[in-house]
């Protein structure tokens, strides 16, 4: 990848306007030309501007070049069906617009356009809707609502971008509802089932479809869910493989389809996407605005509003831009661009050119949203012009009474990227795929530009003519680069993919063409034809050990629906080789519904003779799933007394004790197996089993009557391993005798040592008698600062002794500068408003942001020490945040985004939280059905789990039917009340530290 680097030159030149006709052009637009600066070698034309479109943010060029524009003049909060589709003409044949009309009117906040049958497709939340125009009079008469169902919220996260996929499924970009805390009145719309209102009795998603990506097919009525989700825009590599956006982070994959993921119903997983960036999230851009015009919250010189995300397969650029995506960066007023490289079963991706951009403007309107490759592989930049982008929900509340939220409205600017030289754009003239015979479609599906094989391939589809199967078979037959996958999906959809069609596919060359045969093999191998075909049976075991990594991957997930005689052991076989690609590990056990076990007996043989990272990850993921299955057979193959097994044996005790920890699994464990727990955890040196082991026992129990426990006691009596005396006193306090809780109070009240300390507060039961409770607390203000901790985390975790721990501060007894920040966060939030009320009177936080806020502003003037400020930062915000190189807790959004913002923004955000919650880091109150509570982030949802981050990092995966109730609390999950540990000076020091 070095030539590529160096193939790029890093000459940045402004642009120069193409002589063309037709063309108002005004001092204005010449400037705005002027403005745009893009990599040598490239040229940007003007091609559509006011008053052909105004605020458009998708575009389609249809099989005859009829280009539609979607025009969205209602954002950011005009809802009066203002938003339109306008299409426009060339009256002249000289190749360019010169005219438009209104096509279709009366949308709310139209988000995407694709071409479908004799009309268009358009999604305007909550539905998609049909367009067609029968009259001939270049307006759309027919007016269809083809899906229903989906949130109306903020419109940053509404369902957008339809686009035509490989497979003949029409994909849709969607992610969940965001609460709106200023505009909930208009926003409140959180979806319901999504469904085909024409077709009461068709396939539906439950509501909202989970706020994951969805596909379907119109005229079957089918309709799924898929593993990712995005934001606004999506694309695929020329094999389908997904690549999403998100506001800050710009660029991830979905690695592991839904179809795979739900093969295996106990299957445990977080997530189905990886970001994939090498320079990480919110990474820095180079951005050339003059005088821009940046908003209270955003987040400058970083990606902050990433969108329209866009692989480029036009052809047009050089074989050095078949691997780029391209993203626009509107409140920056550029375009990113990355290279992608395939790492494992996913990718990476690097930055196309260091310390520039592709394509940036000096005129900070200029907002790429969206882009598109068209019929001359030239890739179109739609520029929504706008003074203001950000929602109001984000920005101060001076300007968005300022008048100035649809400044531009009436603007709009389309823009054609191509090398130089090329030629001038005439396809409106020239493109006319529908007078094509379906045998010149055929061969258009092998075109080097992903606009003639996308168009040619849904021509295909939608004609259903039979007749070029043959010539699709002989596409696949050559082992072309381009055109298989397109011919294997359209035989397959007619039913007429034959073993020898597969064979080629999966015989192919191209890793991308086999990967496709296999996701095809995967839906054919049970049906006649197929089933007992020995040869391709033995094509497939063969790609088992395919030089690919992401065909193995594919392998390892198709393989949930082969019925192969030796699966287990090609399974086993790819995990060896790729056991430190976690997603490697993650397709084996999705493909092993009800063998299981067989794989867990096959990966320790294999897997189990050296420890790594890799192996126990696997480990614990397994062992979750079996947990899940309620299948205690395997329980035997992890318990045994030789200390070369206890590492991989701690990750299957940690994955099983995990999951019945936090998903409320039933699971019983016999005495016979908690015995040899109990042997295991005392003859072990490693404090990972024996962590793993304790959760367990707190969760089912201690076997009951061992003789083992004198052991146990005799060896902690005896023992100089600090960690070893702790874990065993964990564990004999189990037992609940009242000898065993006299000796932990004694601990606490004596000069033992801090290791026992500690280990006794953490071995206390769930209730303590009141006489004890009173001993310790008069105990706690001679403790050392470790032990203190220990005590109120102890406190804090039950509820019936939170308000104690309110009336110890309240005495001052436990000083208010014991508690750390993310336990007052806690307080300040506590789910019972009476503990709430209490936390906020007893903590002494005032309400009165305002006048807080006043008192905090002259920071912003002082002169700050970054050392100091850094100190502030470990000592309050690394709790909950990261930035820069410390490391700080994962849980609220990454502090590396704030460096260029406003110092008053800055503080204002620490005075007053709730000024403005960033988006999906809403604080949720779960409680389960066996009574516990839980605060934290909702990170993704699924058909039947829920992933809750907690205060601290951690993430739990919670299943849905152990949920009694889910409540949105509707506050930041940092509350009011920072200021009480920060002074004016460290606020200044703090301020100089993150915008270092």
């Amino acid at each position: 990848m070095k030539k590529l680097m160096l193939g790029i030159s890093l000459l940045l030149l402004g642009c120069q306007e193409k002589q063309r006709p037709n063309l108002a052009t005004t001092p204005e637009l010449q400037k705005a030309l002027q403005s745009i600066q893009v990599l040598d070698g490239f040229e940007v034309e003007l091609v559509a501007s006011e008053p052909l479109v105004e605020d458009p943010v998708a575009m389609e060029i249809d099989e005859d070049g009829n280009w539609y524009v979607a025009e969205m003049p209602g954002y950011p909060l005009d809802l009066s069906k203002k938003g339109q589709i306008r299409k426009l003409i060339d009256t002249n044949d000289d190749g360019y617009p010169d005219k438009s009309i209104v096509f279709a009117d009366g949308l709310t906040l139209p988000m995407g356009v694709m071409r479908w049958k004799k009309g268009i497709l358009v999604a305007d939340s909550p539905n998609i809707l049909y367009f067609e125009d029968t009259d001939g009079d270049q307006k759309a008469d027919k007016r269809e609502v083809v899906l229903t169902g989906f949130s109306l919220s903020n419109p940053q996260h509404n369902m957008n971008t339809p686009k035509f996929g490989i497979d003949n499924w029409i994909y849709l970009g969607h992610s969940g509802a965001i609460n709106s805390f200023t505009y909930e009145d208009i926003f409140g719309d959180k979806g319901k089932e999504i469904t085909f209102p024409n077709k009461p009795n068709a396939a539906f998603l439950p509501k909202n479809g989970n706020g994951r990506n969805v596909r379907f097919k119109p005229d079957s009525y089918q309709i799924e869910s898929l593993s990712g989700e995005t934001q606004y825009g999506h694309t695929t590599d020329p094999w389908g493989r997904r690549f999403y956006t998100d506001n800050a982070n710009h660029l991830f994959h979905e690695v592991i389809d839904a179809r795979y993921v739900n093969a295996n119903k106990n299957l445990v997983i977080a997530e189905a996407m990886e970001k994939i960036p090498d320079h990480g999230n919110a990474c820095e851009i180079y951005p050339i605005s003059e005088n821009p015009n940046h908003q209270l919250l955003t987040d400058v010189g970083v990606v902050t509003s990433s969108c329209g995300i866009t692989w480029y397969d036009g052809g047009a650029f050089g074989k050095e831009y078949n691997q780029v995506t391209f993203v626009g960066e509107p409140v920056h007023n550029l375009v990113h661009a990355d290279i992608i490289e395939s790492h494992g079963a996913t990718f990476k991706g690097k930055r196309l050119v260091e310390k520039k951009e592709f394509l940036a403007s000096k005129d900070p309107w200029f907002r790429p949203v969206n882009f598109y490759v068209g019929p001359d592989g030239a890739m179109y930049v739609v520029d929504y012009y706008r003074q203001l982008v950000e929602h109001p929900e984000w920005m101060s509340e001076e300007v968005n009474k300022s008048g100035a939220l649809y400044n531009g409205s009436t603007k709009g600017r389309i823009y054609r990227i191509t090398k130089k030289g090329s030629k001038a754009m005439d396809w409106m003239k020239s493109v006319k795929l529908s007078t094509k015979s379906s045998e010149d479609l055929a061969e258009l599906l092998t075109h080097e530009n992903g606009w003639d094989r996308r168009t040619a391939q849904r021509l295909l589809f939608q004609r259903g003519d039979k007749s070029v199967a043959p010539q699709l078979k002989k596409i696949i037959a050559r082992d072309q680069n381009l055109g298989a996958v397109q011919a294997l999906w359209l035989l397959h959809d007619w039913g007429m993919v034959d073993a020898k069609d597969l064979a080629n596919a999966l015989g192919s060359s191209t890793d991308g063409i086999r990967e496709n045969a296999l996701q095809v093999a995967d839906r054919l191998i049970g049906k006649p034809g197929f089933a007992n075909n020995a040869n391709l049976q033995k094509q497939l075991i063969g790609l088992a050990d395919d030089p690919s990594a992401r065909v193995r991957f594919q392998w390892l997930c198709s393989s949930s629906y082969f019925r192969l005689p030796n699966a287990d052991q090609l399974r086993a076989k790819i995990l060896a080789k790729d056991i430190e690609d976690p997603w490697a590990g993650i397709a084996a056990i999705a493909a092993s519904q009800d063998t299981e076990e067989a794989l867990l007996k096959s990966s320790i043989q294999t897997l189990g003779i050296s420890a790594s990272k890799g192996k126990s990850t696997f480990f614990s993921y397994l062992a979750a799933t079996l947990v899940k299955k309620g299948d205690p057979a395997f329980l035997s193959l992890a318990i045994d007394q030789n200390p070369s097994n206890d590492w991989w044996q701690a990750a299957i005790w940690y994955g099983v004790a995990t999951l019945i920890k936090e998903a409320g699994v039933p699971f019983p464990l016999e005495e016979k197996h908690k015995e040899a727990l109990l042997a295991s955890f005392l003859q072990t040196n490693q404090p990972e089993l024996r962590s793993a082991l304790l959760s367990l026992f707190k969760t089912l129990g201690l076997p009951k009557n061992s003789t083992q426990f004198a052991r146990i006691e005799q060896r902690f009596s005896q023992s100089k391993d600090a960690q070893f005396q702790r874990d065993a006193l964990s564990l004999l306090a189990l037992r609940g005798d009242a000898k065993t809780q006299s000796n932990l109070i004694q601990y606490l009240s004596s000069k033992s040592p801090v290791h026992l300390q500690l280990g006794a507060i953490e071995s206390l039961p769930n209730t303590l008698a009141k006489a004890d409770l009173q001993k310790i607390n008069t105990y706690y203000p001679s403790l050392s600062e470790p032990v203190k901790k220990a005590w109120i985390a102890y406190l804090l975790a039950h509820e019936n002794l939170v308000t104690t721990l309110l009336q110890e501060v309240k005495k001052n007894n436990i000083k208010r500068a014991d508690l750390a920040w993310p336990q007052i966060v806690e307080l300040m939030n506590y789910y019972d408003t009476g503990v709430r009320r209490l936390a906020r009177s007893v903590l002494a936080i005032s309400e009165d942001r305002k006048a807080i806020l006043q008192n905090y502003l002259p920071a912003a003037e002082k002169v700050g020490d970054v050392a100091m400020g850094q100190k502030v930062f470990e000592a309050n915000c690394t709790s909950c945040h990261a930035i820069k190189n410390l490391k700080g807790v994962d849980f609220g959004p990454n502090l590396n985004t704030l460096k260029s913002r406003n110092a008053l923004s800055i503080i204002t955000e620490i005075i007053n939280p709730n000024n403005s919650i960033a988006d999906k880091y809403g604080q949720w109150d779960v409680e389960l059905k066996n009574g516990t509570r839980l605060n934290g982030i909702i990170t993704s949802e699924n058909d039947q789990t829920i992933a809750l981050k907690l205060m601290g990092g951690a993430v739990q995966n919670i299943s849905k039917s152990n949920i009694k109730s889910k409540k949105d609390l509707r506050v930041s999950a940092m509350p009011n009340g920072l200021e009480a540990n920060i002074s004016v000076q460290a606020m200044a020091d703090l301020l100089a530290y993150i915008k270092k």
